[in-house]
């Protein structure tokens, strides 16, 4: 790096946190800082992503950018891209992929967009067909973390095709090697017999949250030490619904809502089964970590992870809305054989396919190709 100019790389993402594509942001940003590249970051508002962002050393710009077109935000960006000779916008998810691709276009810059599920691209969403051209004429490559999702943006949306890259979500696996410091079921006054399945994602529909509380309801009878563990935000009104799911149940399911936590890694370790029961998934994080800490995992066949499950091999995959389903694969997973058998698999493909080295390398490789660097 002697004697060269280091580029430096704007950074994006219109959500604060926490939660898969956040963390991926910040992952990013960690490994980033040891490489030879300048990072800038813009945050739409204080919160988990701006706490994690300054523990990297680096003091992030928070500037509102609230509305669909917000012109005072892309003038404040247009500043900041000159004022720090960026050579590179990186953005993630649908709303700052459209303001770094206006950037892009107004600053005349390479622009790199990532979007990390099909929430991001909700047809639902205002101005859909819009954005989508915008994106289309400023991004230089567009960046999918599933085939899937690239088939699907390919097919549904108006997105030159030739710029569209397969980068999958990667994860460090050092946390999920260490000892565990934790001791889960005594803070929740389990007996040591109990066997806890563990579910990580904040509380939204695509989770497919009622479907583990059937399940559950399912098991509390003839399995009693059973316990479901759901670690995520909880947004309200759908966590009053789970609630009043529960409250009209023939008979009280053992499921512990934690909340958000900060202690995943530690949780996944203790865990005997991990679960994502979602509807609709673009890629999981949290099922690449619980393979990396040797957890058996049972998922639906809800987008991403059929891409990084095989099933009846590394981890067993079932139809999605399917509550049967989901305690049938868990009394499945009850015998430690099988525990065993899935788990040695799944721990040799997270780390070799899904880790933050091999994302990291496909980004930097994105981030050559269009600085030159």
């Amino acid at each position: 790096m002697s004697g060269t100019k280091m580029k430096t790389v704007l950074h994006l993402i219109d959500t604060t946190g926490p939660g898969g594509a956040e963390t991926v942001f910040t992952s990013l940003l960690s490994e980033l800082q040891k490489s030879d590249f300048r990072n800038l970051v813009v945050l739409r508002g204080e919160g988990w992503v701006a706490d994690r962002v300054r523990r990297l050393g680096i003091t992030p710009h928070i500037i509102d950018s609230k509305g669909s077109f917000n012109l005072a935000y892309i003038r404040a960006m247009r500043d900041l891209v000159r004022a720090h000779d960026v050579s590179l916008i990186h953005a993630h998810l649908l709303g700052s992929n459209v303001y770094g691709a206006l950037l892009a276009l107004i600053c005349r810059k390479p622009m790199i967009a990532t979007f990390h599920g099909a929430v991001d691209v909700a047809a639902r969403e205002r101005f859909l067909k819009a954005k989508f051209a915008i994106i289309g004429w400023g991004a230089s490559a567009i960046v999918c973390v599933s085939r899937r999702l690239q088939r699907e943006l390919a097919e549904r949306s108006s997105l030159p095709t030739h710029k569209l890259e397969l980068i999958y979500n990667g994860v460090d696996p050092e946390p999920f090697l260490s000892p565990c410091a934790g001791a889960l079921k005594a803070e929740l006054g389990l007996s040591e017999q109990a066997t806890l399945v563990v579910s990580i994602g904040n509380i939204r529909p695509a989770k497919g949250y009622q479907y583990l509380v059937d399940a559950a309801v399912r098991l509390a009878e003839h399995a009693p030490d059973i316990h479901f563990i759901v670690v995520g935000h909880q947004r309200k009104a759908l966590f009053d619904e789970l609630e009043a799911q529960i409250d009209r149940a023939p008979r009280q399911p053992n499921i512990h809502w934690l909340g958000f936590r900060e202690d995943v890694a530690d949780i996944l370790r203790q865990a005997d089964v991990f679960l994502l029961p979602s509807v609709s998934e673009g890629f999981s994080i949290a099922t690449v970590e619980a393979m990396m800490a040797g957890v058996p995992v049972i998922a639906t066949r809800s987008g991403g992870p059929e891409e990084i499950l095989e099933d009846n091999q590394s981890g067993f995959l079932i139809p999605v809305k399917d509550s049967a389903a989901i305690a049938s694969a868990i009394e499945k997973l009850m015998d430690p054989a099988e525990r065993s058998r899935v788990t040695e698999v799944a721990r040799a493909i997270a780390q070799t396919r899904f880790s933050l080295h091999s994302m990291l390398s496909g980004y930097q490789k994105l981030y050559k190709r269009y600085t030159g660097h």
